[in-house]
Parts: C-alpha cells; structure tokens; sequence
C-alpha cells in the first residue's frame, strides 16, 4: 500500500485558506448559473472535452475544475467574466502532486539506484518537453480555451502551453478524484517514457557493474563485434563478450554501443543466475 504524505498536507493547506476544491466549485456553479463568459463560454465540458477526459480514463464528479484546467489566460485576457480562473494555480499545484508522484514511484521501485540517479530520472521525467509531448500524445491541445493570439500563433503546440496544461490537469484530477486516480492518471500518461528511461539506465548501469566483476579477476570485459547483418540504412552488429569463466554471451542491436549495453546486462544476469 503506498503511502501519501502529501495529501494531508494539501488539504490543511485549502482548509486553512477557506477554499477547498469543493467550496470553490459551488461558488463558481453558483455565480455562473445566469451569467456565461461572454456568452460562447458557458460553465459546462464540451463533448470533446467529455470525450478526452474518458480516454484518459478520468470520470469528472465536478466539472468546473476542469474547465479551469483547460483554460489559458491568454482567454480570459479576452472575456472579463471573474467566475472562471485561468488554470495557472492548478499548473502549480499539479507540479507539486507531479513531482511527488514520480519522486515516489522511483523510491519505491528502484532501490538499488542512488539519490543522484533518481533525481536526474526525475528531472527527465518531468521536464517541459517531456510533459508537451505526452500532452500532444493525448490531444489535450484541442481541448484547450485558447485566447486569438495564442491560436493564431499556434498555441495548441506550444510546448509551455502544453506543459502547463498537463501539470493543470494533474492538479484537477487529485482534487476532484483523490490521489490514486491521480497516480493512475500520472503513471499511464508517463509509461512509455517511464520505461524507456529506465531500461536504457540500467543496461548502462549494468556495464559499469560488470566491469568490477571483471577487474577483480584482474581482467577488463572485451567486446568484440562478430558480424553487421541487414540492410545499410539498417544495419545489425553482432556483440560478443566472454565472461571470466569462459562462457560466451552474445547481443545484437542497431548499433555497436547498443550491442553492448545489451550484452554486459545479459552477461551479468547469467553471472548473477550462477
């Protein structure tokens, strides 16, 4: 069972400056109910908004936070209407909810790494390009209450749009739904990227982890490239590797250097299997 300190935290934090999610969302209900921003925005998802929340698996119980996390403020520079904020104080918050979530799954999931490893996987993670391009992934650009100027200029691609949007989103998933939706939201949003990551770090750190076994034999690991198969504009190198104890392991990739990351962590699990 994971163990959220942030959340307690949170919610002293709302409590104590008198706007919890749920007052907030009742006051705005309530002052929009005859009023809407300029009369072509009205306090309600649209169907491509309903559409996107549920193929990212999000079921609202309060609309108006995502309203306010689809919306830039570059719109509101555009409509006057006060009832509706821009989604700038949920990208803060959801950065927070973001960081933890991340810093959290990496603890927990990879032991064996160090503090400075973990924090530049986070930072990878984390970073506005990464964020836009999932956010692009996912079509939350279309989604987006984008001022004239921003859509003239090609807002809905904008990386710090985008960027924020997503932290915006995150924040209203754990305030509407709680945390686990939010951990759900965040770690299927981030999968992909999560994965790549990390495999690719640790067949890195499993060559530097092979070395020692080598140099305490007094040897050094020799990869010897055995043959390039496939087409020029695609090529396969063949790596081999014998280990101390005279067995051969073998890998092939799309280039050498891959070919022996992926060889060193093969040699290392039969090392470890014997």
């Amino acid at each position: 069972m994971s163990y959220y300190p942030f959340k307690p935290i949170f919610i002293l934090i709302y409590s104590c400056s008198g706007v919890s999610s749920g007052r907030r969302l009742k006051t705005v209900s309530t002052e929009n109910k005859n009023n809407s921003i300029n009369k072509t925005f009205t306090a309600s998802l649209s169907k491509k908004q309903l559409t996107f929340l549920k193929n990212a698996n999000i079921e609202p119980n309060e609309h108006t936070i995502y309203i306010e996390a689809f919306t830039h403020s570059s719109f509101l520079n555009e409509h006057q209407d006060k009832t509706i904020a821009s989604n700038e104080r949920l990208e803060f918050f959801g950065d927070a909810i973001l960081e933890f979530i991340i810093s959290e799954y990496l603890y927990e999931n990879f032991n064996e790494f160090s503090e400075g490893t973990l924090t530049s996987w986070r930072s990878q993670l984390i970073r506005g390009n990464t964020l836009s391009a999932i956010a692009k992934n996912i079509g939350l650009g279309d989604c987006l209450f984008l001022g004239k100027g921003e859509e003239i200029n090609n807002g809905r691609n904008n990386i710090s749009i985008l960027e924020g949007a997503m932290e915006s989103l995150i924040g209203a998933v754990y305030l509407d739904l709680g945390m686990t939706h939010a951990v759900k939201f965040v770690l299927n949003s981030l999968e992909d990227e999560i994965k790549n990551l990390t495999d690719n770090e640790i067949i890195i750190d499993a060559k530097g982890e092979l070395q020692k076994i080598f140099q305490a034999e007094n040897l050094m690991p020799e990869y010897v490239l055995k043959s390039t198969d496939g087409p020029e504009h695609s090529p396969q190198y063949l790596v081999e590797l014998i280990l101390p104890s005279g067995a051969k392991v073998e890998a092939s990739a799309g280039t050498i250097q891959n070919a022996e990351k992926i060889v060193a962590k093969q040699a290392l699990e039969l090392i470890k299997e014997n």
